[in-house]
């Protein structure tokens, strides 16, 4: 269950998600708490991070297809390939599965990858652009759109440094939080510069 955020610009990555598992489908708002620590987010190597909201056992499935890989050496493009190959086989509840994938690409530049069950994990790519912000995020049961326009891109503005951008995504998180019970505030960060 639970949220991922992600910010990439045009010389970094950083995902930052909550560590609650839940068990699915919650009844009356009032979810069954399966674990509090559960990363949705994982670095690779030093070019690419994944993250994910929804059904959390396929989510987890579909991430660790990777291993089958030497992870050192699996580009941003290998990555969304071999998610979306495993997602097509795995079947998950009705929450589905968002997965996001960033980082940078072969040719050097950074991007940020979105796929997801409601569109049968067809991969939509955007390229970071220079002087702005990719800014994309997953939950479950939360619409995440509004909680990024409220939470997350008016602050970018303001942002200094990686810390700035940590301390907005954990604030978003939060707010999250407060109104949905399938996700915590245990904090689970990674970053490629």
């Amino acid at each position: 269950m639970g949220a991922v955020l992600t910010v990439c610009g045009e010389a970094f990555c950083a995902m930052v998600s909550d560590g609650r598992m839940v068990e699915e489908p919650v009844q009356n708002g009032a979810p069954r708490v399966i674990s509090e620590d559960v990363p949705q987010v994982r670095k690779l190597n030093g070019n690419v991070l994944i993250g994910f909201a929804g059904d959390t056992l396929a989510a987890v499935q579909m991430v660790n297809a990777v291993d089958e890989y030497d992870v050192r050496y699996l580009t941003l493009e290998k990555t969304v390939k071999v998610l979306r190959e495993k997602a097509l086989s795995v079947p998950c509840r009705p929450v589905g599965v968002r997965l996001l994938v960033g980082g940078r690409g072969r040719k050097g530049t950074f991007a940020l990858v979105s796929l997801g069950s409601d569109d049968g994990y067809a991969p939509e790519a955007r390229p970071a652009q220079p002087g702005a912000y990719l800014i994309e995020g997953a939950c479950a049961h939360t619409p995440i759109a509004p909680m990024l326009a409220r939470h997350v891109r008016p602050a970018a503005e303001s942002w200094r440094s990686l810390d700035d951008i940590a301390k907005t995504l954990d604030a978003c998180i939060t707010a999250i939080a407060e109104n949905d019970k399938t996700v915590n505030t245990h904090f689970f960060r990674e970053l490629v510069l």
